[in-house]
């Protein structure tokens, strides 16, 4: 921040005049505050479809089910209590029945608007399924790769209480690096990445890899038939850069950011330029290879437990606790959306306050269509279990 010497203050205040009592002073809004409200203040609560953020709910509540009662929830935020606050609430849910959704949410919850500074924006993700290969070739020649052995997690935050260091605690929660001897370094941006002969576990189409590595996850179709997910890892640290965005900018892609006019200007312009392209983001995500154990399940988010498709949106968890119940009045296609949806994942592209979102639109092409459609400003509520309080 700009600071005001003595002397320029001085000189300003000379030259102030009195104020405008006639116009209105705006209120400034603050960085993050929940206000009461009630259910008929949310729009479109009577109409809205609830079964899939009942059952996301009840995937956050079988996550948490280890964890102790007077633990705090998973991620942070500025609200939420304690886990055994929700206990109530969790084994209600267990036996509501088709069509008692509603009921049950009014019987358990109060709403509670959700103001602050920040980017108030929806978006939305899917999950990719995409063709792979157990060796590259010309067009399979993108590694997906396993998190590397020399990457670390800084916890700054654990420094920051031990050393007693305010300066830390303005800092970014944890940093990503690597080991080189005995110093820590940051991680290699995207372009720079050496990954070892072991670390590939399938190759794809280097537009398929990056697009799983924008939307966290994906689904993989190998030739006989076997299919895995390529869960997320790690990521190198660096904050996520549209490449297609930067493609935009540079005038080469005009005809409209979307995967489908990405792989047509890769395959036009070759495998070189490609990667060029795709170095233009410093982002990159390492993944794991799992099974998939539920096919109407999406993969685990950053709370640990499978996203629901329409049910589960990332947030910044900052300011929202992974569990919280979050009603959202936006705009798709033109209509109206308005969803009760749980936090359950973040991205780098979310983490920009408390009114930013990205909701879960589920696996596949059709469910990716639909995602690259979604981007319309929101109004946020959360509803807190009864006797939980709001700080």
């Amino acid at each position: 921040m700009r600071r005001i010497t003595p002397l320029v203050f001085l000189v300003l205040a000379a030259c102030a005049t009195a104020p405008d009592r006639r116009r209105p002073i705006e209120p400034i809004e603050p960085p993050f505050a929940l206000s009461a409200a009630r259910f008929s203040d949310l729009p479109g609560w009577r109409e809205s479809d609830l079964a899939p953020a009942l059952l996301a709910f009840r995937r956050s509540c079988d996550g948490r089910r280890l964890r102790a009662a007077d633990a705090s929830l998973v991620g942070g935020g500025r609200y939420g209590g304690t886990v055994g606050g929700w206990a109530p609430a969790c084994a209600a849910a267990a036996s509501v029945a088709p069509g008692g959704e509603r009921a049950f949410f009014e019987a358990h919850f109060t709403p509670h608007v959700v103001r602050g500074q920040g980017e108030a924006r929806l978006t939305a993700y899917f999950e990719p399924q995409i063709e792979a290969r157990r060796a590259p070739d010309a067009y399979f020649s993108a590694p997906l790769l396993r998190r590397p052995g020399d990457m670390v997690s800084v916890d700054l935050a654990a420094f920051a209480e031990a050393y007693d260091d305010q300066a830390l605690r303005g800092a970014p929660r944890r940093l990503t690096g690597q080991i080189v001897g005995d110093v820590v370094r940051p991680y290699p941006r995207r372009g720079d990445i050496a990954a070892s002969a072991d670390q590939a576990f399938a190759w794809a189409h280097p537009v398929d890899v990056y697009n799983l590595q924008v939307q966290g996850s994906g689904r993989l179709s190998f030739p006989d038939g076997a299919q895995a997910r390529a869960a997320f890892a790690a990521q190198n640290g660096y904050r996520w850069r549209s490449a297609l965005g930067a493609l935009r900018d540079s005038g080469e892609l005009q005809n409209g950011v979307t995967w489908a006019n990405f792989r047509v200007w890769s395959e036009a312009r070759g495998p070189e330029a490609t990667r060029q392209a795709l170095n233009a983001d410093p982002s990159y995500v390492f993944f794991n290879e799992e099974p998939i154990e539920d096919p109407s399940a999406g993969p685990s988010g950053a709370s640990g437990v499978p996203l629901t498709p329409m049910g589960s949106i990332a947030v910044d968890p900052v300011y929202h606790p992974y569990g919280a119940v979050v009603f959202v009045d936006g705009e798709y296609d033109g209509a109206p959306f308005r969803r009760l949806l749980v936090a359950q994942d973040t991205g780098g592209a979310i983490r920009r306050g408390p009114l930013r979102g990205d909701v879960f639109f589920g696996p596949g092409y059709e469910a990716g269509q639909r995602a690259e459609r979604m981007n319309a400003p929101a109004r946020w509520w959360t509803l807190l279990p009864r006797g939980v309080a709001v700080s």
